[in-house]
């Protein structure tokens, strides 16, 4: 298992919120482990402030993953069911449910994280094969057969080179599903 330690302390992290327009909710966390597991899967932890509190998550990353576009057409077989997949990491985690609510507006809901939420992937861009050197976009879809009434879409890009992991608002109106899906609702 290959592990890599980005960041000792949390004197370089940034605030989360990299909001360009009032409209959208962008966030940037900085990567502050890698390793891949049993699995081979890429996994990143990655941290960042929101005022004066850490917030932090893990994401999982399947290896066999590839680019979803095929000569400029979508191909539906490169759709990954538990293509990405989002962790706890404890009280951090609590913490960026916490700092969604406030910055999606959504008032009265848990900021409890679950352990796990799986979502399915397709690779917008990048070469997910080299994981480590390239600048993947990817798009996620969670309850995609909208079986509890929470379908939801939210882009996750990942630039390791950099260590840089973004989590980029689709749609304002996928807000209350994204923190229904994250939390104890």
């Amino acid at each position: 298992m290959r592990f890599l330690n980005f960041l000792n302390g949390q004197s370089n992290l940034r605030q989360i919120d990299v909001s360009e327009d009032d409209d959208f909710v962008d966030l940037q966390l900085t990567i502050t482990k890698y390793w891949k597991d049993d699995d081979e899967h890429h996994i990143v932890q990655a941290k960042g402030l929101w005022g004066r509190e850490t917030v932090g998550l893990a994401i999982a990353f399947r290896p066999d993953m590839k680019l979803g576009i095929v000569d400029t057409e979508v191909d539906k077989q490169r759709f990954y069911r538990e293509g990405i997949n989002f962790y706890s990491i404890g009280k951090l985690s609590d913490n960026f449910t916490k700092a969604l609510n406030s910055l999606f507006k959504i008032e009265g809901t848990s900021s409890k994280m679950h352990d796990t939420i799986g979502s399915t992937a397709f690779i917008v861009s990048g070469q997910p094969e080299y994981f480590d050197e390239e600048y993947i976009k990817a798009k996620v879809f969670f309850d995609d057969g909208n079986e509890k009434h929470h379908y939801a879409e939210w882009y996750v890009n990942i630039d390791l080179k950099h260590n840089i992991l973004e989590l980029r608002e689709k749609d304002p109106e996928y807000r209350k599903n994204i923190i229904s899906i994250l939390t104890n609702v």
